[in-house]
């Protein structure tokens, strides 16, 4: 098998760091994590619109992630053999092919077209629930409540998984565990944070991908990865607490 190097950002945090992480894991491969830390994303920024607003933050330089492991600046990374593959749902392509065992595509070829679709959809989609709220395991905000614009991108979400599970039967969106729930994770853990009710169509779907073994592997590893300020600060902004999930 080749040598797999996975490059993240804290996994407490950085959605598109656990989608391919989940992945991986999911699959049994073997593959080291290598955490970076991005300087500039200790600094403080403005949340009085309530999202996090990084417009006013100084950009890692692109040399600089480059110099940590990035492609094209951003994260993750997988290296196979040294060989870089940059891209959260390219990552998971790359798993699919490599372990074709852990069937993290559906079977059925219309199936399979469909978790495809969505999982683009959540890459190219979303962008107001992405950016108000934001990701963080362990942290809880309660009573928040959503601009209307997130909302419709919860609503959306939640239709698409009910449409998933009534025709797969569940427990998964696709029947078993794929790259569609591994893309769509982040978003559950996003609900669950800022205390958003889950449609009872849905809440199955929630339990059997918060008990996959994966996903509390992930939870394990993700309490002792590094912190971010700007991302525990804005919790508290909203009346959070950061912590307030963490295990024990």
């Amino acid at each position: 098998m080749p040598d797999l190097k996975l490059t993240v950002l804290s996994l407490r945090y950085s959605s598109w760091s656990m989608r391919p992480w989940l992945a991986l894991t999911h699959a049994g491969a073997t593959f080291a994590t290598e955490t970076v830390e991005l300087a500039h994303m200790q600094q403080q920024a403005d949340f009085s619109a309530g999202t996090i607003d990084l417009t006013d933050v100084e950009p890692t330089p692109l040399a600089d992630r480059r110099a940590l492991g990035s492609v094209h600046g951003l994260f993750p990374v997988l290296r196979v053999d040294e060989v870089p593959i940059h891209e959260s749902l390219a990552i998971c392509e790359y798993t699919a092919e490599a372990f074709p065992a852990a069937g993290l595509w559906p079977d059925d070829p219309l199936d399979r077209a469909q978790a495809r679709a969505i999982s683009c959809e959540m890459v190219g989609g979303f962008s107001s629930m992405r950016n108000q709220l934001a990701c963080h395991l362990f942290g809880r905000v309660p009573g928040f409540v959503p601009s209307a614009e997130t909302q419709a991108d919860i609503d959306r979400v939640i239709e698409l998984w009910s449409a998933c599970l009534e025709r797969s039967g569940g427990p998964f969106l696709f029947g078993r565990f794929t790259i569609a729930d591994a893309m769509y994770f982040p978003v559950l853990t996003r609900l669950r944070t800022y205390d958003i009710p889950l449609a009872a169509t849905v809440a199955d779907y929630a339990r059997a991908l918060n008990n996959l073994p994966a996903v509390q592997k992930l939870l394990d590893v993700a309490q002792y990865e590094p912190r971010t300020k700007i991302y525990d600060d804005y919790l508290r902004a909203l009346g959070g607490d950061p912590d307030a999930a963490l295990p024990g």
